[in-house]
């Protein structure tokens, strides 16, 4: 018989080698087939890739992607191999469980990276998205109201407005209330809200006008609220012979409330009312009225530089023509008869200037009041001989003939003041002098002048006219001889006994020979 004692250890070594040996075989099959690992790792790739291509274009059989596009599979492939080899050092059965683990553990690892890149891409968006707030936000900081309030009475104010009790007597005054803006209040005033810069001007108190507070009292007074209480925003209430209103007065409409107090009438806008004119002062011209249009002047006056021609003249030569129209324009250089010698002067700028037709008086036409002088641009003289220089053409008003005079240039700043309204159809005469319209833009052929025309007169600096002064348009009618009032006049330059001016306001058509009468 076997001794149990000599047998036991044999089978005790029989077993261990046994239990040690099925891990051994598992780990050299997932170590020595690495292959057949890829596989399986693989497949999971291509299950997703199906997903995706599924939803954009489903395609009935999808390509197998590449291996180089599945740089993922690769590294859960090493750390599985790497998982497997770590397992292997183990000699008890509980690296099954381990090799188990182990993948997972790795799979959270990587999936939390992911999860905070995912997390701070939607951050970045918020923050992004804060960006035009702060914008807003700046924006709105820039147009916040007034600091520093402090009271007043009994209502708190960032401005320092005046004691009412210190305005003139009578003066009109309405006390802000909540919702109120200059805009609202100039409508109420004045039936129009692009007035209300002039409600902020007798307010100087107001340091900004988009912030106005409740319980400061403004002044509402002077010339337009007169004309608001008149019926109108830029007309006055006319006068008839006798000194009493006309209809433009109050004495035709309906009664309505106002804001300042009492009752004002609404009249019914006639012909016979005084109509037109501004409430504050306005440029009364451009600066082509001025520069481009001309003057009345001694028909003898002496102009010894001309044009004498163009630089490129045999480009210009029109063969077959009876007459050679060569005239030039605004960049072209031209050849100046006139020098030093003559007065020009390298490097100034000379308003050219064509002598027209004589004009006669339209009363008389035995009486010549002058020379018609037409500007029709300007030149810059670049050098000077004696008596030859060279030039360019900086402005054309129209086209410049050769033989075209220059003239020192005129500083001829363009007037500012406020027009007046017409007469109404009952005012008198203002009594002053008078004188006839004896020119116009465009000729003697114009049958009618109307508004924004240029016209002249022959009324000047002697006879008390100057920039920026009104003239009525008048004339006699044929049948009864009575006085019709056609419109209005802004005078923009003036000569000794003439001026050039502009219709302003119009109520009918004007001709050559009507009258003028100084307001």
């Amino acid at each position: 018989m076997v001794s149990v004692r000599r047998v036991a250890p044999i089978l005790f070594l029989a077993v261990a080698t046994a239990v040690w040996a099925a891990p051994q075989a598992a780990t050299k099959t997932d170590t020595q087939a690495p292959a057949t690992t890829t596989k399986t790792a693989t497949s999971p790739a291509k299950k997703t890739a199906k997903a995706p291509a599924s939803t954009t274009s489903p395609a009935p059989t999808p390509t197998p992607a590449p291996t180089t596009t599945s740089p993922a599979t690769k590294k859960t492939t090493a750390k599985t191999t790497a998982a497997t080899s770590t397992t292997t050092q183990a000699p008890a059965p509980k690296s099954t469980t381990a090799k188990t683990t182990t993948p997972k553990a790795a799979t959270k690892k990587a999936a939390k990276p992911a999860e905070k890149k995912a997390a701070e891409k939607p951050a970045a968006k918020k923050a992004t998205e804060k960006k035009p707030a702060e914008k807003t936000a700046a924006k709105v900081k820039s147009t916040r109201p007034p600091k520093n309030l402090h009271k007043v009475g009994d209502h708190w104010t960032p401005y320092n407005p005046p004691d009412p009790a210190t305005y003139p007597a009578g003066a009109k005054t309405y006390t802000i209330k909540p919702g109120d803006t200059l805009w609202a209040l100039a409508t109420q005033f004045y039936n129009n809200g692009y007035m209300w810069p002039q409600l902020w001007e007798a307010n100087t108190w107001i340091t900004d006008a988009h912030w106005i507070y409740p319980g400061d009292v403004l002044l509402v007074e002077g010339e337009i609220a007169q004309q608001a209480e008149g019926g109108g925003t830029t007309g006055a209430a006319g006068t008839g012979a006798g000194g009493g209103k006309t209809a433009a007065g109050g004495t035709l409409g309906e009664t309505t409330g106002t804001p300042l107090g009492g009752q004002i009438v609404r009249p019914i806008v006639t012909a016979a009312d005084s109509l037109g004119g501004t409430a504050g002062p306005v440029p009364l011209a451009e600066e082509s009225d001025i520069y481009c249009y001309g003057y009345i002047g001694d028909p003898n006056e002496p102009l010894p530089n001309a044009i004498g021609g163009w630089e490129d003249a045999e480009l210009r030569y029109q063969p077959g023509a009876d007459v050679q129209s060569i005239d030039g324009s605004e960049g072209d250089l031209a050849f100046i008869d006139g020098g030093s010698s003559t007065g020009l002067t390298a490097g100034e700028t000379y308003i050219l200037v064509m002598p027209r037709a004589l004009i006669k008086h339209p009363a008389n036409h035995y009486n010549i009041i002058g020379r018609q002088y037409d500007y029709v641009g300007q030149v810059k003289v670049l050098c000077v001989d004696g008596e030859r220089s060279r030039g360019i053409i900086t402005r054309s008003c129209a086209e410049v003939p050769v033989g075209a005079r220059l003239k020192p240039m005129p500083q001829l700043p363009i007037p500012l003041a406020r027009i007046p309204a017409m007469p109404a159809f009952c005012d008198p005469a203002s009594g002053k002098r008078k004188g006839f319209i004896i020119s116009s833009q465009g000729g003697d052929w114009l049958e009618a002048l109307g508004e924004g025309y240029l016209v002249q007169i022959n009324l000047g600096r002697d006879d008390q006219v100057l920039p920026g002064e009104f003239l009525t348009v008048f004339r006699y009618n044929p049948p009864e001889g009575q006085r019709q009032v056609l419109g209005e006049l802004a005078v923009l330059t003036a000569e000794s006994h003439t001026a050039t001016a502009k219709i302003v306001l119009m109520r009918f058509n004007m001709h050559i020979g009507d009258g003028v009468e100084i307001r």
